[in-house]
């Protein structure tokens, strides 16, 4: 019997939101000591009044090591105060994507989503490592170069124990003292919108911390059981292999392409062609770019993910039809859209919106593997990733660096999820980054507590198609955060089935029309279809001819050159 007691008493241990974290610390008593003083935020690039909102910041020390707390470091928010005066008193604080990613890449989102007539304050906090908190980096200079002489540099800088500080638990006991410090000034209503990473970072807080905030929403759910980021590109892969099937399903698109290539079976061609140095359109005319099959495997996820990129994706099958096909004609759109796609794509982040060095150390000591997933070898990495048609872009040094760096040993909060908050958390049907199976999966098993929305459609993050004027996901997402200020259909899901069912790959509606202009400089992606679109006439067959026959003559001079 007394066995018996003596086992109850152990699971309710184990059962409770402190898990056996022997973490000596009190953030409600930290806050109440460390009171946050908003100023001026002074950052380059960024306005101090912009859409209604003022916006300041608040530096607060914390513990590098919250078991260890004699050594600190800082933590920064950003405030966006309504400028008209209001007695409302509801925040949100917003949570941002990574591993690295600061609160700042959210700035011009929350404003352009989130009206000040409403009333609400909204917080961007930066998680530890980047954003104007403490910098991880990788040199003095705030270099982003993740390579051997980082992983020197940072042992030097912070030793081994204090690289381990810079996790996911850490950056939720963060979250809680900047929560509970802005409480002191400002009682009311807090509610947290998590995205893509920052849906782990929330989940970790509301497991050590289920009661400190209202309500809790994520978006871009990534699941703490299942994610792992050494099969990420097969899941990625699986999902825009989905993406190019929608094409197929529509007359209107399939028909541009042969019974027996698909879309996506006609990129995979296209990939191994860049690889063989065979890809006629990549050789004559677009050679100066340097192409790889990787960066073209990226070039068109960079499309196909983000939610923000709503009605960007929808030119991808025109592209792919385009580089096989490689006319005049199409010649002339594709420098359009690779002189366009070269001009807008991202260079690297500065320190201020991302952390390399945080990532990295996130991401390979608890991110690499799911629960009690094996591990894999570079060549296994590898094989699968030349598998895809659509992945991430890997520096060379990727996996290889994996077995240099200082991983932290993982928690006890490592592989499980926050059971007794509530929470509301949306997915997008063709999300490649944190895939709506995995996400489903976790709100199966979370339904007592969570309610959970499947957008169509919709990549990674799906309040982002509010750009493109569907406005249903963040409606959904304010009405469950603060439901006195929006009326009872906000909450209500109804809207869901008003959002589109098929995408818009030929042009066939304005929106389609614009977005084909700016990508293609056409509003008709694949062209005026004059006939079977799937049979070249026979001057586009003889071009190609001759196209074969330069790639030829090319690579015999190119023989002949290196034999002497």
């Amino acid at each position: 019997m007394y066995r018996f007691i003596a086992y109850v008493l152990l699971i309710s241990l184990i059962s409770q939101d402190i898990n056996c974290e022997t973490t000596p610390f009190n953030a409600t008593t930290y806050a109440l000591t460390h009171h946050c003083v908003w100023l001026s935020c002074n950052v380059s690039g960024y306005p101090s009044v912009y859409g209604g909102y003022s916006v300041q910041c608040c530096a607060l020390q914390v513990p590098l090591n919250y078991a260890n707390p004699d050594r600190t470091i800082t933590i920064s928010m950003t405030r966006l105060s309504p400028q008209q005066s209001t007695n409302v008193t509801n925040t949100l604080f917003m949570l941002s994507g990574g591993p690295g990613g600061s609160g700042w890449n959210l700035f011009y989102n929350a404003l352009g989503s989130i009206p000040s007539s409403l009333g609400m304050t909204i917080i961007l906090p930066d998680h530890r490592g980047t954003g104007l908190s403490t910098a991880l980096t990788c040199d003095d200079n705030g270099s982003q170069t993740v390579d051997s002489a980082c992983i020197t540099y940072l042992l030097s800088k912070w030793g081994r124990e204090g690289i381990n500080q810079f996790s996911i638990t850490s950056a939720a006991h963060d979250l809680s003292v900047q929560i509970q410090s802005y409480k002191i000034d400002k009682p009311g209503r807090i509610t947290i919108f998590a995205v893509s990473y920052g849906t782990l970072w929330l989940d970790r807080f509301l497991q050590i911390y289920p009661t400190v905030v209202q309500a809790s929403v994520m978006d871009g759910v990534f699941n703490p059981i299942t994610r792992s980021n050494s099969r990420a590109d097969l899941l990625t892969s699986g999902v825009t292999w989905q993406f190019l099937d929608y094409c197929q399903r529509q007359p209107a698109c399939s028909n541009y392409f042969p019974a027996k290539e698909s879309a996506a079976i006609t990129l995979q061609k296209i990939l191994n062609e860049v690889d063989l140095k065979t890809q006629i359109c990549i050789n004559i005319y677009f050679s100066h770019y340097r192409f790889t099959s990787n960066n073209l495997r990226n070039l068109f996820l960079d499309m196909v993910n983000d939610g923000t990129r709503y009605m960007d994706r929808t030119i991808v099958p025109a592209v792919i039809y385009r580089l096989n096909r490689c006319s005049l004609d199409d010649v002339t759109v594709l420098t359009y859209f690779f002189e366009y796609t070269a001009t807008t794509a991202a260079s690297t982040y500065p320190i201020l919106l991302f952390s390399k060095a945080l990532a990295y150390n996130i991401g390979q000591s608890e991110m690499w593997l799911a629960l009690n997933e094996t591990d894999i070898d570079e060549k296994t990495f590898n094989d699968w990733h030349t598998s895809t048609i659509m992945s991430l872009l890997y520096a060379p040094n990727y996996f290889t660096l994996r077995s240099e760096w200082p991983l932290y040993p993982l928690d006890n909060y490592y592989g499980k999820f926050a059971a007794k908050a509530p929470v509301l958390m949306l997915s997008g049907q063709l999300d490649p980054t944190t895939v709506f199976e995995q996400a489903s999966h976790l709100a199966s098993i979370t339904s007592k507590t969570r309610k959970f929305y499947a957008i169509p459609l919709a990549g990674h993050v799906t309040v982002n198609i509010g750009v493109v004027g569907f406005a249903c996901p963040m409606n959904i997402v304010l009405a469950w955060s603060f439901p006195t200020l929006f009326p009872q259909a906000f909450s209500e899901p109804k809207c869901i089935q008003d959002l589109p069912t098929t995408i818009d790959f030929v042009g066939a509606t304005e929106i389609g029309r614009q977005y084909s202009l700016k990508l293609l400089n056409i509003s008709l992606p694949f062209g005026i279809q004059t006939s079977g679109a799937s049979q070249s006439s026979p001057q586009t067959q003889a071009f190609r001819i001759f196209q074969t026959l330069q790639v030829l003559l090319c690579f015999t001079v190119s023989i002949l050159f290196k034999t002497r």
